[in-house]
């Protein structure tokens, strides 16, 4: 009973509304909810959307806050105002277009990079009366694309980098190779390797000449272990990075641009970074290899060189064309009554004084080796018969000026001399003079002997 009386009384109420009415109201829910749908499109598919007027200016702007500015604020406002750099103005378009990419100050000044779409906007008589746009904020995607774009390259400049050192002969040409390579990579003025020394630092294989002021800072980062980034006098951008090894093989790698020259950017300290463990790796791997060979060619009680490094720098000295000179074969008469009487300490010592003396007579041309023994060698480039002579007569002289009752070494010589351009090879020279020093030690002791010329 009561629901058929609530009934009548709508249908009495329903009557009573003229039909205009009806129709406003039915078209006014129908407005409002085509507007609730278009505002929830809209926030959807953009941030924001926006007209513009036909002199660029902003006519209208949803959402109440744009790119952090209150949207009342930015009405009436030119849009192109809001562009960050010269790269084209989306807003003097006169034609639709789909994400055009526009970098734009957000509030603050905070830059923000907007994607947007444009349509015209045309007057009853057709003619340009502004755009209608919406805008995407994509800062976050241009920035993600923009790394990962820095890193494709990097990681592509690196591998060109190590491809160039990987297949380099030695270690020498890839350390050469890699820091032009890296240089012209970069564009940098020049690039170097750098390893402590005794006086603060050590330039090795600069592929320019070295700033004036990188050397001691150089030596300070590498005394400090900590990477350096910054500008020597005269805005000179440097960079230092280093490889961490154990001595020998601490380096650094250090880069450096022309005065005024551009600063390092991300990428670039990314690529020196990553460079200076490999060409820090290279270095320290030749450092130690020729450590190795310096080793196996050096005779470790004298330091000077052995049998087999001697034999080799020898048949090289006297190759085709090669000019003549004299060998020296010394023998010590007193190394085993040295060992008997005094121990082998005292024959160490002696060793160890006749390899100074050989060094010193060698100078900077000759070379000097302990065969093996007392048996040393001396090679005098160029030295005519004469020069030979006296110098063994002064080698003689000086272990016997040594004082008496010291582990002094006595001498006897046997010399071979060999004309520029002959075919005796080292051993046959070797051998002569050989022959020369037991001749010297069968007559008398302490003295020398001069090999005939070879057959």
């Amino acid at each position: 009973m009561a629901a058929m009386t609530m009934a009548l009384l709508h249908k009495e109420r329903s009557a009573t509304i003229p039909p205009a009415a009806a129709a406003a109201t039915a078209l006014h829910g129908a407005l409002l909810e085509s507007r609730q749908r278009w505002q929830d499109l809209a926030g959807l598919a953009a941030d924001f959307v926006f007209e513009t007027d036909s002199e660029g200016r902003f006519s209208f702007l949803w959402p109440g806050t744009v790119l952090g500015h209150p949207a009342a604020g930015l009405l009436g406002r030119r849009a192109d105002s809001l562009l960050l750099g010269t790269v084209g103005d989306p807003f003097a378009l006169r034609q639709a277009v789909r994400n055009h990419r526009a970098w734009v100050a957000g509030a603050g000044g905070r830059p923000r990079c907007l994607s947007l779409s444009l349509a015209p906007l045309g007057d009853a008589r057709g003619q340009f009366a502004g755009l209608r746009g919406v805008a995407q904020d994509v800062t976050d995607q241009e920035a993600a694309a923009t790394a990962a774009a820095a890193g494709l390259r990097r990681a592509a400049l690196l591998d060109a980098l190590g491809e160039t050192v990987r297949h380099a002969g030695t270690a020498t040409e890839a350390l050469t190779h890699g820091l032009v390579e890296l240089r012209d990579a970069l564009g940098c003025a020049g690039t170097t390797m750098v390893v402590p020394a005794a006086a603060g630092a050590e330039i090795i294989n600069p592929t320019a000449p070295v700033p004036t002021e990188l050397p001691s800072v150089a030596a300070r980062s590498l005394a400090s272990a900590e990477d350096w980034v910054g500008q020597l006098p005269g805005h000179l951008p440097v960079a230092l990075f280093h490889h961490h090894g154990r001595p020998p093989t601490v380096s650094a790698l250090a880069a450096w641009r022309a005065p005024g020259g551009r600063d390092w950017d991300a990428e670039d300290l990314a690529v020196l970074r990553a460079m200076a463990a490999t060409l820090g790796g290279v270095l320290g791997f030749g450092r130690v290899q020729a450590e190795l060979e310096r080793q196996a060619g050096t005779d470790p009680l004298t330091g000077l060189a052995n049998r087999r490094a001697f034999l080799a720098g020898l048949a090289a000295s006297i190759g085709d064309g090669a000019p003549g000179g004299a060998l020296l074969f010394i023998d010590l008469d007193n190394l085993k009554p040295l060992n008997d009487r005094l121990g082998h300490d005292a024959g160490d010592a002696a060793l160890r004084t006749a390899a100074l003396l050989l060094r010193d007579a060698a100078g900077c041309r000759g070379a000097a080796a302990r065969l093996g023994g007392d048996e040393f060698t001396l090679w005098l480039p160029g030295a005519a018969p004469v020069e030979a002579i006296a110098c063994a007569e002064s080698l003689i002289a000086a272990a016997t000026a040594l004082p008496a009752g010291s582990a002094a070494p006595r001498f006897s010589i046997g010399l071979a001399c060999r004309e520029g351009g002959a075919a005796e090879t080292a051993g046959g020279l070797l051998a002569r003079a050989d022959a020369a020093l037991y001749d010297a030690k069968r007559e008398h002791r302490g003295g020398w002997r001069l090999a005939p010329p070879a057959a």
